[in-house]
């Protein structure tokens, strides 16, 4: 008996004792198997089989054998035959055309006897006699490199027992397998090679040749023996337990079952370029945090910090959870910021689930990897302040030189990138991926081109809300709850500072010079919330909460009438000294003063300009220009000359504005009794 089933192995030396750890032995050590006959069980050839296993199925066939008699010899156990084996092309070739004769031998049998047949195949083949057919056959069946060997009678009635007592596959020839065996120089060599420093092979032998006695091999039998191993037998020790995990099989993992906001993956990154912190302006990289879900691929959440924390996974929990509602499943690493007790507590106040991916196993989160490198490796590659592994050194450092220098002297470093641009260069970056055609999606036909192509997440998303997928909408007061990044401040007189901003919550009134901590979000700059220092939320804070204007427009109003009025009654005063009788001044308003014809001119250059540049309205930076500019419409509105809708509607909207009241006032201070612009100029306010 040459096959063994994991049962009838089960106990023998050198296995498992039990039926399932055979098997998993069997397939870690990739042992040949086949389904025995009449049977759902593997058996295992017995060549394969350890040394020790098979000394004691030996054993067992002699105790089990009956007695020999005296004098007679003890059958043999049978020979391993390669047809138990895997055949390879060549071996099946040289086997069929061994077939070839033994069939001609049979054939020739029927009229004559096989030892007439056999002499009379061997005189043909000598004589070159042979069929076609057979001579193409002659020196392939005997397998030999030169073609001047022939047939012979020994080897037909050999190839004739063989076909007999095995079939065909014992006419197939034996291949001499690879020498797997150890060296005894090997063990020492790879404690020299397989390390983490990856020294060369030759390093590795040099320090072999020097640390150990001789006999030595040549570097040429090192090299031969490394070619035998496989990659993961030959880098164990010089790759870690993740790296190795690369050249190890993996499963992959199918979404096909799966419904959006089922399973969230969440992960952290380290961006690969430069930013200016907004807390302290100096430059830093930013820890983004991403949620995507798993289903249609689409990135749900994410969040910025200063590293991996647990209120950068808060962050972007709230983030997607207001986004898309909520989830089922939170699958993440065994990072700080996800293992720790106020996520797990958050999740369970979701009503979600969260589970872990098991140590240096990032590839079953593949889904989340390949996103960092589709959105924020290809963000961080497009700006000036990147410093990835594959930047080139002299341009990186030039960089450096220059943003630090500009840092250093209080400038704004013009190759790195401000947070509010980062910002709204990665949202954008999050859309283009949200929107654009995905691989690990199914195929749609598009409409406009009528070709086969992946959806979009965003396209995933819909599809399943249209087969009847609602997202379950998450509470209002838990969403407001969760945390955000927050910052101890002390308070002035109701107002607290922070990120450049004032802001106003009457509830501080009594916390005048007292610490407390501020939840400020960069995606809503309009109002942060207010903690005590023990968590207590006392409020929303507003920007420019308790800014009002520096006086009410009805009083600035009144001024100027009473300032005008008393000008005209000075002046009927003047010229009643000069006639000596009373003189009326009147105020006449013309349709239009010189003034005004020449702001309406302006006006209509400049509309001119705009329509033959083809450009849209721009309304100017600085604030001066501002009021020049609204001054050249107000003039050309009033001449009722044509304007663009969109200057239209800033001119009105511009003239409640308090910029242009405040210079107004300045200007209209400034003019003189004749109506000319003062010659001095003011700078702008």
């Amino acid at each position: 008996m040459n096959w063994y089933t994991a049962k009838e192995l089960a106990g023998l030396p050198g296995l498992p004792g039990t039926e399932r750890n055979v098997r998993e032995h069997a397939k870690r050590h990739r042992w040949e198997g086949q389904q025995r006959l009449g049977s759902k069980a593997v058996e295992y050839a017995f060549a394969v089989l350890p040394t020790e296993t098979q000394n004691a199925l030996l054993l067992a066939q002699a105790d089990n054998a009956a007695p020999t008699p005296a004098g007679t010899v003890a059958p043999q156990p049978e020979e391993q035959r390669p047809g138990q084996q895997q055949l390879t092309d060549a071996q099946r070739q040289v086997m069929t055309a061994r077939v070839a004769f033994v069939r001609e031998i049979e054939r020739m049998s029927k009229m004559v006897s096989q030892q007439r047949a056999i002499e009379t195949l061997v005189a043909h083949a000598k004589e070159d006699d042979l069929t076609l057919y057979l001579k193409e056959r002659v020196v392939l069946a005997n397998d030999r490199k030169t073609e001047t060997r022939n047939l012979s009678e020994r080897t037909l009635k050999r190839w004739i027992a063989d076909f007999r007592k095995h079939g065909e596959r014992g006419l197939a020839p034996k291949r001499r397998q690879a020498d797997m065996s150890m060296p005894d120089w090997a063990g020492d060599f790879l404690k020299r090679y397989q390390k983490p420093q990856k020294p060369s092979v030759e390093a590795a032998y040099q320090l072999l040749v020097e640390q150990t006695p001789p006999p030595h091999p040549s570097i040429h039998q090192v090299r031969r023996w490394l070619a035998k191993l496989s990659p993961e037998a030959r880098e164990r020790g010089r790759m870690g337990a993740h790296e190795l995990k690369a050249l190890q099989p993996f499963k992959r993992r199918t979404s096909a079952e799966l419904w959006p906001n089922d399973v969230w993956v969440a992960d952290g990154h380290t961006f690969d370029a430069e930013v200016i912190n907004p807390l302290t302006g100096q430059a830093f990289r930013p820890e983004v945090t991403l949620i995507i879900d798993w289903a249609t691929r689409r990135i749900v959440g994410f969040a910025l910090n200063l590293a991996e924390s647990t209120v950068a996974t808060l962050d972007a929990l709230r983030d997607a959870v207001s986004r898309v509602g909520m989830f089922n499943l939170f699958y993440v690493d065994n990072g700080s910021g996800f293992d720790n007790a106020t996520v797990y507590e958050v999740v369970d106040r979701l009503g979600g689930t969260i589970t872990h991916s098991l140590p240096y196993n990032s590839q079953a989160r593949g889904v989340i990897e390949r996103a960092h490198q589709s959105t924020l490796v290809k963000l961080a590659k497009t700006m000036d302040s990147y410093i990835g592994a594959d930047m080139d050194k002299e341009a990186s450092t030039k960089a450096h030189k220059l943003s630090r220098r500009d840092i250093k002297k209080g400038l704004k470093p013009a190759l790195i990138p401000t947070f509010q641009e980062f910002f709204d260069s990665l949202n954008e970056a999050l859309n283009v991926y949200n929107h654009r055609s995905h691989k690990g999606l199914s195929k749609v036909r598009d409409l406009d081109t009528g070709r086969l192509r992946n959806q979009s997440p965003m396209e995933a998303w819909k599809s399943a809300e249209a087969e009847g997928f609602e997202a379950l909408t998450a509470p209002s007061d838990v969403v407001a709850s969760l945390m955000r990044p927050q910052e101890v401040r002390k308070t002035n007189r109701g107002e607290v500072r922070i990120n450049g901003g004032l802001y106003f919550l009457d509830a501080l009134r009594d916390m005048h010079g007292e610490e407390i901590r501020v939840a400020w979000d960069y995606r809503d700059t309009g109002s942060v919330g207010v903690y005590t220092l023990d968590g207590e939320h006392l409020g929303d804070a507003i920007l420019d909460g308790n800014a009002t204007p520096a006086m009410p427009p009805t009083m600035i109003q009144r001024a100027a009438e009473k300032r005008e009025k008393g000008q005209l009654n000075r002046l009927a005063q003047k010229a009643k000294t000069i006639t000596g009788s009373d003189v009326e001044i009147r105020a006449i308003t013309p349709a239009a003063s010189y003034s005004d014809e020449k702001q309406a001119a302006a006006g209509r250059a400049y509309a001119k300009q705009l329509a033959d540049q083809g450009t849209r309205f721009q309304i100017p930076q600085n604030k001066m220009e501002r009021y020049r500019l609204w001054k050249k419409l107000d003039a050309q509105l009033q001449q009722e000359e044509e304007v663009p809708e969109a200057a239209r509607e800033w001119h009105d909207r511009y003239q409640h504005h308090s910029d242009l009241k405040a210079i107004a006032k300045v200007m209209d201070a400034e003019m003189d009794a004749g109506g000319r612009q003062p010659t001095r100029t003011r700078r702008a306010v």
